[in-house]
Order: C-alpha cells, then sequence, then structure tokens
C-alpha cells in the first residue's frame, strides 16, 4: 500500500501537463516567429543583392561605352529633340543622337516592338513569358546581368519577370527622356538656378554624388491594375507648394509656387513598407522603413480605392506630422548636387 500511494505522487496532474504543453506552444510560437523573420531578412538580402549587380551592370557597362549609360527606359523615347524656352530659352535637347529607330535606342531592357502589347512592356509570366524574357534578354544589360532571375525580386507577390525600375534621372539627357515632365519642371528648376543642361546624366562622369544617386528600386505599377512595370521610376523632383526657401535659395519667392504639383508619380514597391531595397549609382544598396504608416493605404487603398500613382501628399502641418518624411529621403537621393535641397524636412 505505501509503495503504490508513492508510485502515484511521482506522477503528472493535468494541470502540470497543460503547463508544459502551453510552454510548449509558446517556445514553437517563438521559432516561428524567428523562422519567419529569418526567411524574410534572407529574401531581403537576396533583393539587395540582384540590385548591386545591377547597378554593377550599368558601371560595367559604361566602362564598354566611354562613360555612357544605358538608359533607365524600357522604350525609346516618342520625341527625339526639344527645344526649352522661358528662363531656360535658347537650349535644345538631342536624345538618342537624334536617332528614331527603336532598335537602336540604348534602352536597358528592350520591352518594345513586335509581340508587346501596344509597344509597351509585358513582362508578366502568365503572358508570353517567351515574349517578355526575349524583352529583358534584348536590353543593354543583360549581357552584363546574365540571368533573367536577378530582374526578380523574392519579395515580389506577383508573377511579373522583373520587379525593379532604374531611377528616370540617371542615365538620360532629361529627366525619364520624357519633354511632358521636362517641359513642366523646367520652369521651377531654372529659376532655382539648375538648366536643364544640368539634368543630362548619361554619362558616368555626370553624377556628381556617385555613393547617393538611387539607381535602381523595387517598383510595381498594380495599383492600376498593370502586372508590368512602364517606363523608368519618376517622382516629381519640385517641392510641394508651401515649402518654405531654404536659406540661400538662388530665388526664395519661387518656392512653393510649383504649380500642378505630382509628388509621388510612381511610388516604391510597397511589399515590405519596413524594407523597401535599393541601389546607388557606386553599386552600395540599402533598405528604408517607410515612417509614415498611413501611405500604403492612401495609395493603394485597402484594398482598392486608392490614389494610386500621381499621389500628390499633402503637406507637413502640425496635426498630421511630417508627411513629406518618406517622399523627401528618395527626392533627396534623385540627383545631389544638381537639384537644389527641399528644406526644411521636417516643416510643421
Amino acid at each position: 500500500m505505501m509503495q503504490r500511494s508513492r508510485d502515484r505522487r511521482q506522477g503528472f496532474t493535468i494541470t502540470e501537463l497543460l503547463v508544459v504543453i502551453a510552454i510548449i506552444a509558446m517556445l514553437l510560437a517563438l521559432v516561428l516567429v524567428g523562422f519567419r523573420r529569418a526567411s524574410l531578412l534572407s529574401r531581403v538580402s537576396v533583393c539587395l543583392s540582384n540590385q548591386r549587380q545591377i547597378s554593377l551592370a550599368q558601371a560595367s557597362y559604361a566602362v564598354d561605352n566611354g562613360g555612357a549609360m544605358a538608359s533607365p527606359r524600357t522604350s525609346a523615347p516618342g520625341s527625339l529633340t526639344h527645344t526649352f524656352t522661358g528662363p531656360c530659352g535658347g537650349y535644345t535637347a538631342l536624345i538618342n543622337k537624334g536617332d528614331p529607330l527603336d532598335s537602336s535606342y540604348h534602352a536597358w531592357t528592350a520591352s518594345y516592338g513586335a509581340g508587346l502589347v501596344n509597344g509597351i512592356e509585358y513582362e508578366f509570366q502568365a503572358n508570353s513569358t517567351n515574349v517578355a524574357a526575349k524583352a529583358l534578354s534584348g536590353g543593354r544589360l543583360y549581357p552584363y546581368i546574365g540571368s533573367l532571375p536577378l530582374y526578380r525580386s523574392p519579395l515580389d507577390p506577383t508573377l511579373r519577370l522583373r520587379s525593379y525600375s532604374l531611377s528616370a534621372f540617371v542615365g538620360v539627357t532629361m529627366p525619364h527622356d520624357n519633354t511632358g515632365f521636362s517641359t513642366t519642371w523646367a520652369p521651377w528648376f531654372c529659376s532655382q538656378g539648375v538648366s536643364p543642361r544640368d539634368w543630362i546624366t548619361t554619362h558616368v562622369s555626370h553624377i556628381r554624388v556617385p555613393s547617393q544617386t538611387l539607381l535602381c528600386i523595387v517598383e510595381s505599377d498594380g495599383t492600376t491594375g498593370l502586372n508590368y512595370n512602364q517606363q523608368p521610376w519618376v517622382i516629381d523632383p519640385r517641392p510641394p507648394p508651401g515649402t518654405p526657401a531654404p536659406f540661400g535659395a538662388f530665388n526664395p519667392g519661387a518656392w512653393g509656387t510649383s504649380a500642378g504639383w505630382t509628388g509621388w508619380i510612381d511610388t516604391p514597391a510597397f511589399w515590405e513598407p519596413h524594407h523597401i531595397t535599393y541601389s546607388y549609382v557606386d553599386g552600395s544598396a540599402e533598405t528604408y522603413s517607410l515612417q509614415n504608416s498611413k501611405l500604403v493605404s492612401l495609395v493603394e487603398g485597402p484594398p482598392g480605392g486608392g490614389a494610386g500613382p500621381f499621389y500628390p501628399q499633402p503637406a507637413d502641418n502640425p496635426a498630421a506630422g511630417p508627411w513629406r518624411r518618406d517622399f523627401m529621403h528618395f527626392r533627396d537621393r534623385l540627383l545631389p548636387g544638381v537639384f537644389p535641397p527641399m528644406t526644411p524636412k521636417n516643416f510643421q
């Protein structure tokens, strides 16, 4: 009798078993969270590596072409010359050396020509993968990149073949090589002492601060129903209306008068809002975490109904906080040393 009683005392009670099960469940949860975190960071690392490779491919291309870089466009521009008037009068920009042939344009991806929708890029796996792959492999940088998977970010939840876009301000005669943007922006820049001649970034030697000049970035045009990234990544580099003049501005009175400001023309891809990846002209790469938690829903919607491209976010105010912090992070990396600074960053 005494032995049996002692054996019963050595067993576990229901309460003790439940406690053990709870501890095991907590440990499993911690392991799962850690695994997911490690998996995310691994994909972020691969994404950064891909963009480093693209930046280095651009540098190698320039070495083989007298310092000239491949264009960030995905097809040839519609206009090959443009004459600026007003405060920048007397200057004519010549795009692609005046050659009208699409086949001769030095676009980094050859997303134009037969088999593509309306002559624009259609790099989407569910639709004519062969044509999409040909658009990438036919681009000027492919011989230096050498692998189609490098065009795709592991963070990209879609089926597109290319997740990255090049900055519209690098490798061009004018931003985007687009006369529409350039005509609209020229008056403000000229009023600040920046001539359209300063926009020329066709050669590596024209980039004043390579280590701070954005070259490649994750982009998604999905907010407009597109399953491809059309043309380079571009935002409106002028300051929002109401921005105070920085000390020593060439013409302080012109600050805050950029009527028709469009702000985010393209946004970075918001697949991982705390891990937006991009690379610089010098080949370095980094990630950025969005500061405005509302930006994603304002642009993309919850899940629909967002503003989409050309979202002109409001100016900063004490109630809303510094709304422009995210925009300015990328704006400051467009052409540092050329574009006048947009300060103060946290105007309230």
